[in-house]
Formats: C-alpha cells, structure tokens, sequence
C-alpha cells in the first residue's frame, strides 16, 4: 500500500517535547516553520531537518554543527555540557538550538512522540537468531492488508530504532520493529521507546556471550521487550527454546497485574502442547514445506529458502500476523511463497556453473553456524562441498571451546574443501583435523586475504559445488562472495 508524506512538528514545539527552554539568543528563529525530518548523520541530512549532535566512543556529532547547518538543518539539538551554546547561537541567529542534558535520550525522546502521533500497531521482533528473517516474514504477510513500515538493514539498536521510527509515513498502520543488543538494558531501553503490542522473541543463543557472560544473562536481555508492552499486549514466543518457555511465563506472571499480557507459545514439530506450531516438515527442490496449524485451522506453507532453522522463524511470523484483523493462515501462508531471503542470511545464488553458493556472512554465533552447517549438509547430494568459514567474535572466554565445537561439527559433514579465515578460526581447523577431516582438505588464511583465499578456491572448486560462505560481520565475507560469484558466472 502506498504511503502518504511525512509530517513532524514546527520548531516551535520542539522545546515542550524535551522539556527544555530555547536559547534565549535564538531571536530570529522562525519558530513557524516545520522541521522536514530528523537525523543524526549530515552525510544524510536534508534541508530543514533537525540534527541531534551524538556522541560515543570514537565520534562527536558536536563537531559536525556546522556542517549541519550549511547542508541546511533548522534547529540543533546539543549537549549543553559540550557546545560552546552562546557562541552557537550567535554565529547561527536563523537556527534554533536546544540543550539537554543526554542527546541519546532526546533522540529517543523525539521518536517515543513521534510513534505516539502516528499511532501503528507495534511488533517488536527480538532474539539471538532469525530476528531480521522473522521481521522480513512478518512485513510481508501484513503488506496485502496493512500500510507496514519495517526496519531497513540493521537500525535496531538505541540510535537504529528512533531513526526508523522518524522514517516512518504519517499513515502507518503497523510498525514492525526489530530490537537488537549488545548489553543489558539495551532492548527495555528500545521496548520503552516503541510500547508494543506485540513482542516476538525468537530464541536464544551464543551470541555477544563477551558482554552478557552466559546464556541465561542473554535470555533475559531478550525478554527485557516484556517490560515495554502496552496493557493486553501479547508476547509471542518459541516455547521450544527452554529458556524462554521458562522465563517468558515467569516475567510476565511476575508483571503488574494491570498489564494484563497475553501469552502466545510457538513450537516446532508440536514439542510442546501449543495452539500455533509446524508440523510435517520436508524438503522441496525450492525450498522447505511445512503445515503451520492454529488451533483447528492448518495452512500449508512453502518457503523458497533452505535452512529447517527457517521453519520456526516463518511460525512466529504467520503467529504475529495473524493476530491482526483481516489476516487468515490460509492467505498468510500462501504470502510466503516468494519470500527472499534478507541479504547476507542464507541468500542463496544459483550459479551459472550449476554451482549453488549460499552467502551467509552478515554475521556467525554458534547457533546459527550449526544452522547453516546442517543446511549445506542436507541438501549436498553428490555435490563438492567447500565451507568458507570466519571468526565468530564476541563469544568472550568461551571462544576457543566454541569454534574448536564448530571443527567437531565439520568434520561430521565431511566436506570436500574448508577455507578458512581470522584468527579465531584456526581452532576450527584444529578440531576438525581431530575429529579425522583430512588436513589436504584445508586451508587457512589472515582474516583480510580475500584475493588470496578466491584465488585459492578458483583451483579447488568444481562446476556443481555446493559453497557456503558464513563468519562474523566485521570479517566483512562478501568480500569472498561478490568475485567468487562472477568467477563462477564465467565458467558457464
């Protein structure tokens, strides 16, 4: 469905909804005029936005004030702890400028407005895996039905979601947001902002173990989300996973009363007795087929993407979507049928050799690294399998035990060729060597020998090779993928 234009506030408004008086120098503001958008970035701004100047470790947006400005930006919002605010005003006479106190909690201050202006339905989507691909589903059952505003890319974090939210048209009927973190407190902070009306939570796993310590500290930075819901909310949940299917009820019967929050338990192959599951799975030549079946109603769901992890992240999405007024099983089933994989998660391309390469590398934990070691496995036939595999980062003191168990994972499947790249990655080596994978079959290299390892593979791989290609987002993979792509290509 098409969307209408954007429209904030006049720069007028702008001071109630901080709580914060202007300069008193800001004489010749026109405080009529209506803000165009907000942005934290002036590589990005537009004339008549806003500019919230950010701050963190390695920048300071305070330092990009008068780009702003020059680009076009009307009003400023600043640390009154670091602007030099007199100056400012005085060398800016025409732009509004407003102080607080923490430019992070405006920018969330402003978003929480906006989203209440607006009014959507509210989906937060959360977990360690499959958020993105849940979220992609879930956008695209509601799309027929529903004006839907998603999150791009990976603007899920404290500055990601405010920014989504600002993007987000004047008629917006569902807002479909996804939460991700790197410390606790990170997703109440984003769930405080958004207020749900639903909470998807996917499962948890082995990911930023550096900064939680263990997995029970990940699932409740998960389940934080629960906090932010709206009165009647309903959290939907894999009851397979058994750290929500304990602490999902447990937070919830633990909430005020008055919150009266709605529990909607997903499983996959019915392992708990539920209302919403998947059930006879199978491999298609395209993809996977399951039956997804809500109480007595039972939709067949054919997804063009490989993967059984895919399975469970289509439930959650089919048991959010139907929630909603006018969304049946039967049609949101049928929706899915030319569902495409986000970029980077299993993106699948056929090659011109008769090869397969699954790219895979938008980021690695051990979770999702099983995963699409069990994907390739599956569907590998008679095919040359060559695992192109990457640090996971992240996984704290636990790192070396947790690729030498992905090396143990390897060697079970037996493929015909493993590159491997970074540091961390020689423990998979190690442990597969061990557990008898034959030490011809690999190879390793520096994390940033992309030409090296595509120049080495163009000698090992042959026309119907099965590749995947999977590590942490900051080995930056593609960079394997893209010329491996074309060489292949070529070999028509």
């Amino acid at each position: 469905m098409k969307h209408q234009q954007n429209h904030f506030w006049k720069i007028g408004e702008l001071a109630d909804i901080l709580k914060v008086q202007p300069l008193p120098v800001c004489r010749e503001v026109d405080f009529a005029q209506e803000i165009t958008g907000i942005t934290t970035d002036t590589r990005q701004l537009n004339p008549g936005e806003l500019f919230v100047a950010l701050s963190g470790d390695t920048f300071d947006g305070h330092d990009f004030i008068a780009s702003a400005i020059s680009k076009g930006a009307i009003a400023v919002v600043v640390n009154r702890a670091e602007a030099d605010l007199a100056g400012l005003a005085q060398r800016y006479p025409h732009t509004l400028f407003l102080a607080v106190t923490d430019t992070l909690k405006a920018l969330a201050d402003l978003a929480r407005t906006r989203l209440l202006k607006i009014n959507p339905i509210v989906i937060a989507v959360t977990g360690s895996n499959g958020k993105t691909t849940t979220k992609e589903m879930l956008a695209q059952i509601l799309a027929p039905l529903y004006r839907v505003h998603k999150t791009a890319g990976n603007f899920n974090n404290r500055i990601g979601l405010p920014l989504t939210i600002f993007a987000m048209a004047d008629d917006c009927q569902v807002a479909v947001l996804e939460m991700g973190m790197n410390e606790p407190g990170e997703i109440a902070a984003l769930s405080a902002i958004a207020r749900p009306d639903y909470a998807v939570i996917t499962n948890v796993g082995q990911a930023h173990l550096q900064g939680l310590g263990s997995l029970e500290a990940i699932a409740r930075a998960k389940c934080e989300v629960i906090g932010g819901l709206k009165e009647n909310a309903t959290v939907i949940y894999n009851s397979d996973d058994s750290y929500l299917a304990r602490l999902v009820p447990e937070i919830v019967a633990s909430g005020p009363v008055e919150s009266k929050l709605k529990l909607l338990p997903v499983s996959w192959h019915g392992a708990a007795v539920v209302d919403v599951k998947a059930s006879e799975i199978w491999l298609t030549p395209e993809g996977i087929s399951f039956v997804f079946t809500k109480g007595l109603v039972r939709a067949t769901v054919k997804l063009p993407c490989w993967g059984r992890h895919n399975v469970m992240n289509a439930v959650l999405a089919l048991a959010a979507g139907t929630r909603l007024a006018g969304v049946f099983p039967v049609p949101a089933a049928n929706s899915l049928t030319n569902f495409k994989m986000p970029a980077g998660r299993l993106e699948r391309y056929e090659l011109g050799n008769g090869g397969v390469l699954l790219h895979d590398a938008y980021n690695a934990n051990p979770d999702s690294m099983a995963a699409a070691l069990t994907a390739v496995a599956e569907r590998r036939g008679k095919r040359f399998l060559a695992l192109v595999l990457g640090d996971m980062n992240e996984l704290g003191d636990a790192s070396e035990t947790l690729h030498r168990q992905v090396g143990e994972k390897v060697a079970e499947i037996r493929p015909d060729l493993l590159v491997l790249l970074g540091s961390l990655a020689g423990a998979i080596a190690d442990s597969a060597r061990a557990c008898g994978l034959p030490g011809e079959r690999v190879a390793q290299f520096p994390a940033t020998a992309y030409e090296a390892a595509v120049n080495f593979l163009k000698t090992r791989l042959t026309g119907n090779a099965l590749i995947l290609v999977k590590g942490s987002r900051s080995l930056a993979l593609e960079k394997i993928v893209v010329p491996l792509v074309a060489y292949c290509e070529a070999q028509k």
